[in-house]
């Protein structure tokens, strides 16, 4: 098949939810199938897209974006007074919409495919079948950070970007003829807003070659979270942790000890630093911080999509304790391959019940790395996401003989 493959930045290097997802799945899909990859980007990601995909992927273009990353604070100011959201900003590019008419314009492509709702604001003037890769739902992930934060000013922004973004969101959904979604609650969700696309399930996956298992000696009764710390989901989650589950973990193990690993953390979670809390700031690799711990925390109360880092953690069979939320779309058991829970006091109970119990967190750990092996490994991800087009291509295929015939009668 030809695929056009459109992303809204360059996944090079794959160090963070969609930059991964966009990077493994890409890799995966230029196995079987023609790819010509767009996306944004400036300097040397060109150079870096060359290095990673020139002997996988037939073409590869950047297009400079309308945008730098210093504009982002002026961005979501403006956004506050204008009807489009702060992402929409983000995606207004001629320069982008030439290229794509260009493309499009000398071959033709089976599937175009896009990377979240903001690459699908473009025109695109081709019979291919057009696919959106819905990496979360936008809006949905916007009202649940407006439900937790604090900030007066924060709260009339989140909100206001939760309005925008869910016209903008469905507006994009209904040119789709089909829609990959990472989990059950998110299809739930389009089900009832989009009911009449498909869609298909393509959870989250793991590099199982990168983050592997590691006899390392373990640190007594430390935890450890990682994750981009300047998104508010997760230094909310942490900052949850540190004020109403840490303390009571303190009362029964005084020795206990976290580790919050991840670039740009605000100063409200620096400021919480201490001896048995450990505030990295960027690190190179986090591996080392989780292997050497003796479980992984999730206490989110937010995201969407699904954790990443949940799955990383198990594919390093490290035992996890998270929220329902920090588990979202993947398929663990509680008490089986993770331990979950909600209420603070109950997830700082059996936070200390596994501190105390090696046979506990080694069923839980084997039990984890089973699941992730046999089902959310890149590569059987890739598969899955082939299946689909293969699978979306046949019904296309079907409607337009309905209406041929329904046509010639």
């Amino acid at each position: 098949m030809k695929i056009l493959h459109l992303s809204p930045y360059c996944p090079v290097p794959p160090n963070f939810g969609g930059a991964l997802r966009i990077y493994h799945l890409l890799k995966g899909i230029t196995q079987n199938n023609d790819v010509t990859f767009v996306s944004f980007g400036r300097g040397n990601e060109l150079k870096l897209l060359n290095d990673h995909f020139s002997s996988k992927v037939r073409e590869l273009h950047i297009v400079d974006p309308p945008w730098t990353w210093s504009y982002r604070r002026i961005a979501q100011f403006y956004a506050l007074w204008t009807s489009g959201s702060f992402f929409s900003l983000f995606s207004k590019s001629r320069e982008m919409q030439k290229k794509l008419d260009e493309i499009l314009g000398a071959e033709d492509f089976d599937i175009v495919q896009m990377e979240f709702p903001i690459m699908g604001n473009f025109e695109l003037n081709t019979d291919a079948v057009k696919i959106l890769d819905e990496h979360n739902i936008e809006y949905d992930n916007l009202f649940r950070m407006w439900k937790y934060q604090q900030n007066s000013l924060r709260r009339v922004h989140y909100y206001r970007e939760y309005k925008k973004s869910y016209e903008e969101e469905i507006a994009a959904c209904k040119k789709m003829d089909a829609i990959f979604v990472v989990s059950d609650r998110d299809r739930a969700i389009l089900n009832k807003d989009v009911p009449h696309i498909p869609k298909f399930l393509i959870p989250n996956g793991v590099d199982t070659s990168y983050f592997t298992p590691q006899p390392t000696e373990l640190e007594p009764y430390s935890m450890v979270f990682t994750g981009m710390m300047g998104y508010f989901p997760n230094y909310d989650g942490m900052l949850y942790f540190l004020d109403e589950i840490f303390p009571l973990i303190l009362k029964k193990i005084p020795q206990a000890k976290v580790y919050i690993v991840g670039n740009s953390p605000p100063k409200c979670l620096q400021d919480r630093s201490a001896d048995n809390i450990i505030v990295t700031g960027f690190v190179e690799d986090v591996r080392p911080y989780v292997w050497r711990s003796s479980l992984y925390v999730v206490p989110l109360r937010m995201g969407g999509g699904t954790r990443l880092k949940v799955l990383e953690a198990l594919a390093m069979k490290k035992p996890v304790v998270t929220t329902s939320i920090g588990c979202e779309g993947i398929n663990v058991v509680d008490g089986e391959s993770v331990l979950i829970e909600d209420d603070p006091k109950e997830f700082a109970m059996r936070t200390i019940e596994l501190l105390n119990d090696l046979a506990m967190r080694k069923i839980l750990s084997s039990n984890g790395y089973d699941l992730i092996r046999s089902t959310y490994d890149w590569e059987i991800i890739s598969a899955k996401m082939d299946e689909s087009y293969q699978t979306i291509l046949s019904m296309q295929k079907q409607i337009f003989n309905n209406m041929a015939e329904v046509a010639a009668k």
